[in-house]
């Protein structure tokens, strides 16, 4: 048996584009914890489901359902919102620790080049 050389991403590993999405779901709550975001809770929200969904062994799918429902709902106040979609995205980078560590979001040529 010969081994063979991986040039594609493991199976289940996330790929480049989530992980820049995760990364981008970050930029945005802290915008809008530090009031200089223009995204609504609601547009929030709708980034950490589809983020959620690129990670699918990361979040349990009926937590997600429970954090859209009191997000999009009118009994907390837009600071309780943002903490619970914080929450979802610090259960999504926790989950991925767990499993790969740190890892950096950049291009191969990127690594490629701090290697050398």
């Amino acid at each position: 048996m010969t081994g063979r050389k991986m040039t594609g991403p493991a199976a289940g590993e996330p790929s480049l584009r989530a992980r820049r999405e995760l990364a981008a779901l970050n930029d945005g709550l802290t915008l809008a914890e530090r009031g200089l975001g223009r995204q609504t809770t609601a547009a929030l929200m709708a980034r950490l489901l589809r983020v959620a969904a690129m990670f699918p062994r990361s979040v349990d799918d009926t937590l997600m359902w429970q954090v859209t429902d009191l997000v999009t709902g009118d009994d907390v106040s837009d600071g309780v919102k943002l903490t619970l979609i914080r929450m979802g995205w610090a259960s999504i980078v926790q989950a991925q620790y767990k499993l790969r560590g740190l890892q950096t979001v950049s291009t191969p040529k990127h690594r490629q080049a701090a290697a050398a």
